[in-house]
C-alpha cells in the first residue's frame, strides 16, 4: 500500500504507455492534472515512472508535497531546499514557515520564488508535484485557505497549452471522484476540463508485467498457472492495484526455493482477501481491551463521506490518549497504519506525530472497519463538524459568542459521554 518512489523505479512495471504520455505532456504543458481512482497507481506512475524518465533526459529538478491540513506550509517545505539550499535543517523549517506565511498573506507571488529557484538552478526545468491533491478538500477544512491556495496555483500555472517562460511544470495527482470539487472553482474549472490526464486501469499484459517482472529481476518464478490465476482474480476487482500489491507482498513472504506456489496463494486469501485477512489476523492477536481501543483509533482515521465514499483522515498524537499511541505504534509495526511527524498549524506550527491508515483500500474492504463506521457514522460526522467549529473559535481568539449553548451544548454533553 506504499507507492513506489524514484529510488524504486527499477521494480516499477506496467505503465510504459502512460509514462510516455506524461513525459510528452511535460514537453508542451506547464500544468498536468493526473486523475484516477483511489489505488490506481497515480503517485507511483509520477514518482517512479515520470520522474526517473525526466531525470534521465537531463535538465530537470523536481520536488513534491501533499497539501495536508496546511497546503501553504506543505508547498513551502517542498520549495525551500531549491529556494535556499544554503540553509541547515533548522533554518529550513524557519524559512518554510516564513514562506508559507508570505504565500497565505499574498505578500510574495509564487512566481517570484520560482524565479529565484531558476537563478539557483540555471538551465534546469523545475517539476513541482502536488501528490494526493484531494487532501485540499479532505484535510484542509478552511474554505478561505483553500481558495487562496488555488488562486496561488492558478495565477502561477495558467491554462496555456505551452510551457510558461519560467520553465516550471506542475503535476498534480488526485482521485477522480473529487473532480467535481475542482470544477466548482471557476478559475481552474476550464483548465482541468481541457488538460486532465485520466489514468486507466491496467490491461492484462500490463498486469502480467507487474506480477512477473519484479520477481524475474531477482530470479524467482511462479508455479505454472499461478500468474493466470492471479490475473483472473484481479480482472474481476475494480480499483484492485493496492490489493494486488499487498497480495504479492504476502505471497513473496511464503516463497519456497525461489518459487511462488498455488498453495501459498490460497493461504494468503488470494487477491481480494489478502489485506482483509491480514487485518483480521492482526486484530485477532489483540486482547479484548486492545481491540476496543483499536476500534476507537480506526474510526478517528476515517472521515465519513457526505455523498462520497469515506476517506482517510490524518490524526495527531494529541487527539489520542498516550496509551492509545503506544497501540498506534504496534499497528504501524503491523503495516496497518502509517505514522509520521508533521507541522500542525492548529498547534502553532508545532511538529506533531501523526497517524493514518496505510491505504484507503482498508477503509473500503475491511469488514470490521466498515461495521465500526456504520455504527459510529452519526457520531463521527458530528465530531467533524465540532472540530471545524472549534477551529473557527480558535481563529476568532476564542470568542465566547461562538461557544455552544442550549440544545447544542446538551447534545455535545450526551455525545461525549
Amino acid at each position: 500500500m506504499f507507492h513506489f518512489s524514484p529510488n524504486e523505479a527499477e521494480y516499477f512495471f506496467g505503465r510504459d504507455v502512460f509514462i510516455k504520455e506524461l513525459f510528452q505532456g511535460t514537453q508542451t504543458r506547464n500544468f498536468i492534472p493526473v486523475l484516477g481512482a483511489s489505488g490506481s497507481g497515480k503517485s507511483s506512475v509520477v514518482l517512479a515512472g515520470l520522474v526517473p524518465k525526466l531525470v534521465k533526459a537531463g535538465h530537470w529538478q523536481f520536488t513534491h508535497f501533499r497539501p495536508g491540513k496546511d497546503p501553504f506550509l506543505a508547498l513551502a517545505q517542498a520549495l525551500v531546499p531549491l529556494y535556499r539550499s544554503d540553509l541547515d535543517s533548522t533554518d529550513k523549517i524557519i524559512q518554510a514557515r516564513k514562506l508559507a506565511r508570505s504565500f497565505s498573506e499574498d505578500e510574495l507571488p509564487l512566481s517570484d520564488v520560482f524565479a529565484t529557484i531558476h537563478r539557483n538552478h540555471p538551465n534546469q526545468i523545475i517539476l513541482l508535484i502536488a501528490d494526493q491533491f484531494e487532501e485540499l478538500y479532505t484535510l484542509c477544512r478552511d474554505e478561505q485557505t483553500r481558495r487562496l491556495f488555488l488562486d496561488t496555483l492558478s495565477n502561477t500555472f495558467q491554462s496555456s497549452s505551452e510551457q510558461s517562460s519560467s520553465s516550471t511544470v506542475l503535476v498534480t495527482t488526485m482521485r477522480a471522484d473529487f473532480l467535481g470539487n475542482v470544477l466548482s472553482y471557476p478559475p481552474l474549472a476550464n483548465v482541468w476540463r481541457k488538460v486532465n490526464v485520466q489514468i486507466r486501469s491496467m490491461n492484462p499484459e500490463e498486469l502480467r508485467e507487474v506480477i512477473e517482472k519484479p520477481a524475474q529481476k531477482v530470479g524467482v518464478s511462479f508455479e505454472s498457472g499461478l500468474v493466470e490465476r492471479i490475473l483472473d482474480d484481479v480482472d474481476t476487482e475494480p480499483g484492485n492495484l493496492p490489493l494486488l500489491e499487498f497480495a504479492l507482498t504476502e505471497l513473496w513472504k511464503k516463497r519456497t526455493s525461489k518459487q511462488l506456489t498455488h498453495q501459498a496463494y490460497q493461504e494468503i486469501g488470494e487477491v481480494s482477501g489478502a489485506l482483509t485477512s491480514y487485518a483480521d489476523r492482526e486484530f485477532s492477536k489483540l486482547q479484548p481491551e486492545e481491540q476496543e481501543r483499536v476500534r476507537r483509533i480506526f474510526i478517528q482515521l476515517v472521515r465519513p463521506g457526505e455523498g462520497t465514499e469515506n476517506t482517510r483522515r490524518v490524526a495527531t498524537k494529541a487527539e489520542l490518549k498516550e496509551t492509545d499511541w503506544k497501540l498506534v505504534k504496534k499497528l504501524a509495526d503491523a503495516r496497518l497504519v502509517v505514522t509520521s511527524r508533521t507541522l500542525v498549524t492548529s498547534a502553532k506550527n508545532a511538529e506533531q506525530e501523526t497517524v493514518e491508515v496505510v491505504h484507503e483500500a482498508l477503509i473500503r474492504n475491511w469488514g470490521q472497519l466498515k461495521a465500526w463506521m456504520e455504527t459510529d457514522r452519526e457520531f463521527r460526522a458530528w465530531q467533524e463538524r465540532m472540530r471545524a467549529n472549534m477551529g473557527q473559535w480558535q481563529e476568532m481568539n476564542r470568542d465566547k459568542g461562538l461557544l455552544l449553548r442550549g440544545a447544542a451544548l446538551v447534545q455535545a454533553q450526551e455525545k461525549l459521554k
